[in-house]
């Protein structure tokens, strides 16, 4: 199984057979992680409760068709948001003046492999003596609390995927809990349209339990327990 995202030919314009195999395959796939996920969809993202966002896949109402989903909590979406406006802010103080990972990087001559020795992070007047992360981490709790930043709950179909149809959503939960991924499919397969609510959401520093990037472990949902 590989879980694509997108390729040249949009899933529609796939040819029927193509179309038909890639929905058995999903549709087997929930079908095996029912008894873990509850039967309305599959994903290979480790869910541990707290997650802030996962991708996976769901049927539509009528086969072929099949969402290849990311979904995202409102939280986790204004994190991010207030982390890339804090690194805004130290490029407008600070240009982008720091060795990458490839600038050091270098042949070795035996074994032909590169290498990159690890460098230490410069430390900069403009920041109080801080290094760039540092002082993005410093700021995150002040820009939260400006609460100038607003997100909102919806979700958007993208019919450019080769596999299955693209659905982006946003949903305002605290975390992406299995009950949850449900629920929101539940209130799509409803209309199978676009939605965005009118009502902007922000948070302070106390909202939100973990404010860094977060990642999620690749493992099947039988292989959880295991």
């Amino acid at each position: 199984m590989s879980f694509r995202k997108k390729r040249c030919i949009p899933f529609g314009e796939q040819s029927r057979q193509y179309r038909k195999n890639a929905y058995i395959e999903i549709k087997n796939l929930i079908r095996k992680h029912a008894p873990i996920l509850g039967g309305l969809f599959t994903t290979h993202d480790y869910m541990h409760g707290k997650n802030g966002w996962i991708d996976g896949y769901f049927l539509g109402r009528k086969a072929p068709h099949f969402y290849n989903f990311v979904i995202d909590t409102t939280r986790n979406v204004y994190k991010e948001n207030v982390r890339d406006l804090a690194f805004d802010r130290s490029y407008e103080l600070v240009a982008d003046c720091e060795p990458g990972i490839f600038d050091s990087m270098v042949k070795d001559s035996k074994s032909g492999m590169w290498t990159s020795e690890p460098s230490t992070p410069k430390e900069f007047d403009q920041f109080g003596g801080l290094t760039r992360y540092q002082w993005v981490e410093q700021q995150i709790p002040i820009i939260a609390n400006e609460k100038t930043i607003q997100v909102f709950e919806g979700w958007t179909l993208h019919r450019d995927y080769s596999f299955g149809i693209g659905l982006h959503a946003t949903i305002h939960a605290p975390y992406l809990t299995i009950e949850a991924v449900n629920d929101f499919i539940r209130l799509f397969m409803e209309t199978e349209a676009r939605y965005l609510s009118k009502i902007p959401l922000s948070y302070a520093p106390e909202d939100i339990e973990h404010w860094g990037i977060e990642s999620n472990a690749i493992l099947q949902p039988d292989q959880w327990n295991t």
